[in-house]
């Protein structure tokens, strides 16, 4: 087995691909660095894929006799791969590992080889999807090995369905049997990967050999399970790669700005392939755009590595799954377009065989029509590097480790900045916490801080580094008030580089009408100028739920007004002159500028969503960039950018979520968008060739002078992008 430099560097943990086992490796580890001028260039195949497609089978799809309809349907949406159901409590195939259930559909029938040999006929590349955080519960198996499942306090089963349980991650079922089944597949199938469905998690068991570990809500049980999360990924690439060094492991952590409890940065060090299982909104009120800011996360864990976003075409919302009922809005085809403008891989899910080709074949156009057409456009979603200027630093140690004085979510901060960013059409990536580096951040002319409360030393050292090189920087509220493990610090950790000194705790603001003392934070306008742009006619503006004391100085551009009643109407005015409180600082060090802001502007805006605060953001981000942003986009309507250089130049790309469920739900249809006008500073004036909008299908006029290049894009519907080729 032979790899070249490139395909060593790609081996990996993930979610994920993991690295190969250290003596699989070792082995041909100085053959590589010692000869490079015998490598080859070329990427594995699953570096160059843009597009996959899933029908997750369930039990009785065993007797369907829709393969070749079903290869047929995936061929026709140009994927250039499909993850193919091996098994969760049930086998797709007749295999021999003993206690794995087959389905007794199958009658010795085997389906997963069936649609294997279907789709390589067509050029598609399969890999098997596994499922193994639950098992089939016969009674033998229980006998035999009990300790393969998840226990309650009681020691009942952790039961998902009738005759289903999950299973531990620290029994056999995860060391042996997973290891045992995807052997079997190597030696009798061509399968060009594994993708496991379902963990790893954090998981709360009691049986045996979890309660040997310790109490599973411990911190010493949670460290145990990444250790052995972190061990089995190693375990399952090495077994995958058994058959080919260019086939790819991958499992799923989700979990997006959240996180999911594990540390995601470890597991994806050496990762090949990150999926992000984040098939359809969250929540009922979850914003259009998370599948956006989810591939934008992925993207800050895994850099230029393959990033693959699921999404689903069957109906949720929330917790409730019509799991074989189309969803007929546009939400399916809005999230795909969303993967595609992030970065990311397509991956288009349906569920059922049987159900999908005969009972509700609605998914299947809509599926249909938007990858046949990204495969059209093909060259341009092959990008070489982003073009944004700004970078959002997500912190998840500020999520899991921050004790806030408020109780509502702590990635508000995050959203806040996100809703703010994409309202002003300024395209934006992520930084990881742990990617504070020069090399990372020299993209960038601006470095946002949303409430990073956790700051070492060294991170901090690094953010001053960045602005010592022209770098600007926005940090809002708490930010560097504590260390890396969460201990309070006696003053902000980047106070030197604001000006400012803490003057005391986080004090919130009290809106009850009953509060007679009470009152809601104001901030007064003291310095105008482009930081106050759109406040012309007011000398005051709303202000945070949370502010933070800051020592006054004198150059603030806003101050603090002291709260005073808001009932009754008799009552609501203003007792005091404005305080000398700064709510907004801003100041110029050589070509670096900084602002700061004294409160949770950004999360308060998310959560309660007055303009004032989403336009104090905007014009502090807008001041920051100076002259440096890479497209503005002029026009109405609520919409995402995002810009790439690609390999056939450069593509912008506009996703319109202007709708009544943008918000809420399900997308419908959004409101056509017209007349949009991009000014785009390109990083090099060479000459652009065409400009074509790949949605319209047609050319488009543009202008170009130097390096700045002019388009007005007549039409948005649901997505468009603007294609430049030099």
């Amino acid at each position: 087995m032979s790899m070249n430099r490139r395909e060593f560097n790609a081996l990996g943990a993930g979610t994920l691909i993991s690295l190969a086992a250290k003596n699989a490796a070792g082995s041909e580890l100085a053959t590589i660095l010692a000869a490079p001028e015998q490598q080859s260039d070329a990427l594995p195949w699953y570096r160059t894929i843009k597009r996959i497609g899933q029908t997750n089978f369930n039990e009785r799809d065993g007797e369907s006799q829709n393969v070749e309809q079903w290869a047929d349907y995936w061929a026709s949406a140009k994927v250039q791969a499909v993850a193919l159901s091996v098994s969760g409590p049930v086998a797709f195939y007749p295999s021999e590992v003993p206690f794995f259930h087959h389905s007794i559909y199958l009658k010795g029938r085997d389906l997963f080889g069936e649609c294997l040999r279907a789709a390589k006929k067509r050029g598609i590349r399969v890999y098997g999807r596994m499922s193994p955080d639950i098992q089939w519960t016969d009674p033998e198996l229980l006998q035999t090995h009990p300790l393969w499942f998840r226990r309650n306090q009681n020691g009942g089963l952790q039961q998902s369905a009738p005759d289903i349980a999950f299973t531990c991650i620290f029994s056999e079922h995860y060391s042996k049997q997973q290891p045992a089944i995807i052997r079997e597949l190597n030696a009798n199938y061509d399968i060009d990967g594994v993708y496991m469905n379902g963990w790893p998690t954090m998981q709360v068991c009691y049986c045996e050999n979890c309660r040997k570990i310790g109490d599973p809500h411990s911190k010493e049980y949670r460290s145990a399970l990444m250790d052995k999360a972190f061990e089995l990924i190693q375990l399952y690439k090495a077994t995958v790669m058994e058959k080919s060094p260019n086939n790819f492991y991958s499992c799923n952590l989700g979990g997006g700005l959240k996180e999911s409890g594990l540390d995601q940065w470890r597991l994806t060090r050496e990762a090949t392939w990150y999926t992000a299982d984040n098939q359809s909104r969250s929540g009922v009120a979850a914003p259009v755009w998370q599948d956006a800011q989810q591939v934008k996360f992925a993207r800050a864990l895994m850099g230029d590595r393959s990033v693959a976003a699921v999404s689903a075409s069957y109906g949720r919302a929330g917790s409730i799954m019509w799991r074989q009922v189309a969803d007929t809005s546009v939400e399916p085809v809005c999230r795909m377009a969303q993967t595609a403008a992030a970065g990311g891989i397509i991956w288009y899910h349906w569920l059922g065989l049987e159900q999908g080709f005969h009972d509700d074949r609605r998914w299947q156009a809509p599926g249909r029509e938007f990858l046949s057409w990204h495969a059209k456009n093909d060259a341009h979603f092959h990008n070489k590097r982003s073009l944004a200027k700004v970078a959002i630093l997500t912190s998840p140690r500020s999520v899991t480790l921050y004790q806030a004085p408020y109780t509502e979510d702590r990635t508000d901060h995050i959203e806040g900045m996100y809703a703010a960013l994409l309202e002003a059409r300024i395209p934006f990536d992520f930084v990881h916490e742990e990617d504070l580096n020069q090399d990372r951040l020299r993209a960038y002319s601006v470095l946002i801080l949303p409430n990073v409360t956790l700051l070492s030393d060294v991170q901090a050292s690094a953010i001053r580094q960045f602005v010592q090189a022209g770098g600007s920087l926005l940090a809002t509220f708490q930010t560097g008030l504590f260390d890396e493990s969460g201990k309070a610090r006696n003053d902000f950790a980047l106070g030197d580089l604001f000006g400012i000194k803490k003057a005391g705790e986080a004090v919130r603001t009290t809106a009850q009408a009953t509060d007679p003392i009470g009152g809601i934070h104001l901030q007064y306008i003291r310095n105008r100028g482009p930081l106050t742009e759109g406040f012309e006619e007011t000398r005051w503006i709303a202000g945070p739920v949370w502010r933070q004391p800051v020592e006054p100085i004198q150059s603030s551009t806003m101050t603090f007004i002291k709260p005073y009643p808001v009932y009754p109407p008799e009552a609501v005015y203003q007792r005091e002159e404005p305080s000398d409180l700064p709510s907004m600082v801003a100041r110029e060090t050589g070509a670096s500028r900084l602002v700061y802001l004294a409160g949770d502007m950004d999360s308060s805006f998310w959560r309660l969503d007055h303009p004032d605060l989403g336009r104090q953001i905007t014009n502090a981000v807008r001041w920051l960039l100076k002259d440096t942003n890479t497209v503005d986009v002029h026009g109405e309507g609520l919409m995402e950018v995002s810009a790439w250089e690609t390999q056939p130049g450069y593509a912008f790309h506009l996703l319109n979520y202007t709708g009544a469920n943008a918000f809420r739900g399900h997308m419908r249809k959004p409101a056509t968008l017209t007349d949009q006008r991009l000014e785009i500073r390109l990083p090099d004036a060479k000459k652009i060739k065409k400009a074509s909008l790949l949605h319209a299908g047609t050319p488009v006029v543009f202008q170009q002078n130097g390096n700045r290049v002019s388009v007005t894009v007549p039409r948005v519907e649901l997505y468009e992008v603007v294609a430049l080729e030099v």
